[in-house]
């Protein structure tokens, strides 16, 4: 009993001792230049123009390691310049314009005077002024894709109520001349069956572009999931790309995460990385350990092989 206890104690001061032996002050300078890198050596060379990244986030937790989110966009790809988190609802009205209060006003003017001051060589106002104008852009693409397809639908559908209109009318006074013709005489039966026989036709040709418009209809559907499919494959292979340039930086400069204790773990959060899910992606989530990263770091693996050891899954 005195042997588990003595064991039990030893452990508890042996965690106690790698918390504190954490120099967060090192970790997070390192952990902003690790982000740094990352982004710089993903959006930067050769073949890699078509990958964009719309933020790094970094953050310590305790006893377990250090965690990269990756929120990402595409570029000019095939699948559109907006973000992959973007998930557009049928549009609502709009709502009524409501104007900042004096106060929130002066709390936005603070807020872009303090970072001002801070980031003396950055015009803050027009980078905020810049990144509301994409976000803007970015919206309004996905809005347009939407409302091209919605309108598609809407032609098509107020096309086919045309022809069913026509067709119920052709019946109707087809029934009508056919009642007539047993009531006729026989110079009135010839009238009405010609005009019988004009009917016929023009059922046959009202028949016909239903057929036709059926047919577009068809067609637009398999375009639209070819186009889907297109994006679709696009977005994976855009995020297998990036999972192997994140491994390749952590492998070239991850050992310079020296303020993490050993036996902790690199984790990287590709947001919406991963398979669809109702309106939305999952995250997709690679776990590499500090040892790994090193061994990459000296040779000992290739990233290929890193990539490969990580625990990766979907959340």
């Amino acid at each position: 009993m005195k042997k588990l206890a003595m064991l039990v104690s030893s452990a508890l001061t042996a965690n106690l001792a790698t918390a504190a032996d954490v120099n967060y002050e090192q970790l997070h300078k390192q952990l902003d230049i690790m982000s740094n890198i990352i982004e710089s050596s993903i959006t930067t060379g050769k073949a890699k123009q078509s990958v964009k990244l719309s933020g790094i986030e970094s953050t310590y937790l305790q006893k377990q390691g250090v965690m990269f989110t990756v929120r990402s966009k595409s570029s000019r790809g095939s699948w559109g310049s907006y973000n992959f988190q973007v998930s557009v609802p049928p549009v609502p009205p709009a709502p009524p314009i409501t104007l900042l209060s004096p106060d929130q006003i002066a709390d936005i003017e603070a807020t872009v005077a303090e970072v001002a001051d801070e980031y003396p060589n950055i015009d803050v106002e027009r980078e905020v002024a810049k990144a509301m104008e994409t976000a803007s852009r970015a919206y309004e693409r996905v809005i347009e894709i939407h409302r091209d397809e919605r309108e598609v639908y809407r032609d098509l559908r107020e096309e086919e109520r045309d022809i069913v209109y026509e067709l119920r009318d052709v019946e109707r006074e087809n029934r009508d001349v056919e009642f007539q013709i047993r009531r006729a005489d026989k110079e009135q039966k010839a009238e009405l069956k010609e005009k019988q026989k004009q009917l016929e036709k023009q059922k046959k040709a009202l028949l016909e572009s239903k057929q036709a418009l059926a047919k577009r209809g068809q067609e637009f559907r398999v375009k639209q999931a070819e186009s889907a499919k297109k994006s679709e494959q696009a977005r994976q292979s855009y995020f297998t790309q990036l999972s192997g340039e994140i491994a390749e930086a952590l492998c070239l400069y991850g050992n310079g995460l020296k303020a993490l204790p050993k036996g902790q773990y690199v984790t990287v959060v590709l947001k919406s990385g991963g398979d669809r899910v109702g309106r939305h992606y999952q995250d997709k989530i690679h776990v590499f350990s500090k040892r790994d990263i090193n061994g990459c770091a000296t040779d000992k693996i290739s990233t290929a092989q890193l990539l490969k050891k990580s625990s990766a899954y979907q959340f």
